[in-house]
């Protein structure tokens, strides 16, 4: 039997194993990052998209708030801050009237070790580092409501800041089919009763939406309450698989967004011929399988590349265990019981959401987590198969699906979007 060896992002090194069959191994356009990811950034700050520049915007005004990603999301947010604050000082703003919020959505506080790791020392040491909690009333201000009835409840500096600037890193979405943009806003720095509705069905989509904007009501509320916000900018990079930048976009916060979306998606778009019966992805290594929140986007994306009744192996570290969504698959008796869950009470601060999409693809697909660095007892226990390593879960496949079953690969699950050419029309 022929076969392939292919190597895995885990945590902050690889995995290699040995695969036959291997229809393809799906990976991003090769594309080489900027010369300069400073210069770059700053190119776009002073030529942006469908928007006066920055330091027009900014002219006159007294209090300027950043929204810069957490530790989950990694991008040059240090570089970031640093070319836009150049750019806020020509209007005559100071440091001491600068300032950043974590979009954290639910996620925990970071640490200062970690914030020196996204940002440098000299950012953090430089600027007030505003921590959203979405949960905390007291540090939110309600706006008022979109067309659609969803309440506007985001983070009260950030509101009745006069300069409002977003930044972030565009890749493909499972929910809202692009990140970066209007994310930052929703669900980045909103409160309870914005994520209630936003992430919940019928908002929130039931299936994958890599790539989907265009009728996406997880897209367009999102979007209608970062204009309700008064978001004066943003500044967003694209990344290849290396973590290099290929580009960055500046500027309004839709035209700007949409075109980053559209590089994005000359990238990280691959095509495979058929649904393989066996799909081996990684979330990319650290950050993105630090716990299995994060890495379940590698999952959505193996179901739109598995055919029912298909095996799915998550090669995840996940030092951080499980997060808040764990308990739901826990105290279940099925898959099937998470999703009426979801269904019944919708989007939860303990992830009911994340259990939801976990339990989407177990009642489709058989779902393993191989190199984790958790047990065998709970991961079984939240219904996931274990194996010590992807190359046991690859011997079992063939076990259970045959010799000639076939296999995927995807080493950067978390951030790709696959066409399936057999499916396409």
């Amino acid at each position: 039997m022929e076969r392939t060896e292919i190597r895995l992002p885990l945590g902050k090194g690889y995995v290699k194993a040995s695969v036959p069959n291997v229809l393809k191994i799906a990976e991003p356009k090769d594309v080489k990052g900027v010369p300069d990811a400073r210069q770059e950034i700053r190119r776009t700050i002073q030529n942006p998209i469908g928007s006066p520049r920055l330091k027009e915007i900014a002219k006159g005004k007294h209090s300027a708030a950043i929204v810069v990603n957490d530790i989950t999301r990694p991008y040059p947010g240090g570089i970031m801050v640093e070319e836009i604050a150049d750019e806020l000082h020509m209007a005559g703003l100071k440091d001491e009237e600068i300032f950043l919020v974590v979009a954290y959505g639910t996620h925990r506080v970071e640490t200062e070790e970690e914030l020196i790791q996204m940002f440098g020392e000299n950012i953090v040491r430089r600027f007030r580092f505003v921590h959203h909690k979405a949960d905390d009333d007291s540090t939110l201000k309600t706006l008022g409501k979109t067309k659609y009835g969803m309440t506007v409840q985001i983070n009260k500096e950030f509101a009745e800041a006069e300069v409002k600037i977003l930044t972030g890193l565009i890749t493909p979405h499972s929910c809202a089919g692009f990140s970066g943009g209007r994310k930052s806003i929703v669900p980045g720095i909103s409160g309870m009763a914005c994520l209630k509705l936003h992430h919940s069905f019928p908002v929130v989509p039931a299936d994958p939406a890599m790539g989907w904007m265009e009728g996406n009501l997880f897209h367009e509320q999102a979007l209608a309450a970062a204009r309700l916000a008064g978001v004066d900018f943003i500044v967003n990079n694209i990344d290849n698989a290396s973590r290099e930048m290929v580009a960055a976009v500046a500027g309004d916060l839709n035209e700007a967004h949409i075109a980053g979306t559209k590089i994005c998606a000359e990238i990280w778009t691959t095509s495979i011929p058929t649904r393989a019966d066996v799909v081996i992805v990684s979330p990319g290594g650290y950050p993105r399988d630090f716990d299995l929140h994060q890495a379940q986007k590698a999952s959505s994306v193996a179901e739109m590349a598995c055919r029912p009744g298909g095996h799915i192996i998550v090669c995840a570290e996940a030092p951080d265990g499980s997060a808040k969504f764990g308990k739901h698959l826990k105290n279940a008796n099925s898959p099937q019981e998470v999703i009426d869950l979801f269904k019944r009470v919708g989007m939860t601060a303990d992830a009911t959401g994340k259990a939801y999409m976990w339990a989407r693809g177990m009642m489709k697909h058989r779902i393993s987590i191989a190199n984790s660095l958790m047990s065998r007892e709970e991961l079984e226990e939240m219904f996931f198969h274990y194996y010590p390593t992807v190359q046991d879960a690859v011997e079992d496949s063939l076990r259970l699906y045959g010799r000639d079953a076939t296999f995927l690969v995807i080493p950067h699950a978390a951030d790709i979007f696959v066409k399936v050419e057999d499916e396409e029309g």
